[in-house]
């Protein structure tokens, strides 16, 4: 197991497009086992799976850019201080608490991944995207107060 700040920039970038790659994995999941019982919310989830692949394609296109097309396989249990995290096939039954509560618990650690990759990089285009990525309304030019996808999408039930 490796320390995160002991990640190299190419180990930050592969990190990255897998923790994308398993986040909408798990959006998709979520929508598919909300469709019938809360269609909304499976639409959301739906959506939010879209948008991790748009993040996973746009790291895609940087490490390509940085380092060629062969991506090392880094996973989330490689790494110290990672959340582990139960597969949804796992946790079945799935309320409509549960899977808000997995988005959460999903958006606020992608959020402090992304905030302390982009604190760690050296290479100012990597230092960028993890910047932007933690902020989403820098993505969308709004400005706004939208801070991750648990508000934009609604997600809190408080």
């Amino acid at each position: 197991m490796k320390n995160f700040s002991d990640l190299t920039q190419q180990e930050l970038l592969a990190l990255a497009i897998a923790l994308e790659e398993e986040d909408s994995r798990t959006y998709s999941d979520l929508a598919e086992a909300m469709r019938e019982t809360y269609p909304g919310t499976a639409r959301m989830f739906a959506a939010m799976a879209e948008e991790e692949d748009g993040h996973r394609h746009r790291l895609l296109d940087l490490y390509r850019e940085k380092f060629g097309d062969h991506i090392p396989l880094i996973r989330r249990q490689d790494v110290k201080g990672f959340l582990e995290r139960k597969s949804l096939w796992l946790a079945r039954p799935l309320g409509l608490e549960k899977v808000r509560a997995q988005a959460e618990l999903m958006e606020a650690e992608s959020k402090r991944f992304y905030q302390r990759a982009a604190r760690q990089s050296t290479d100012a285009a990597i230092r960028q995207l993890p910047g932007d990525l933690a902020n989403p309304a820098r993505l969308d030019g709004s400005g706004g107060p939208v801070d991750n996808d648990v508000e934009q999408y609604g997600l809190r039930s408080g």
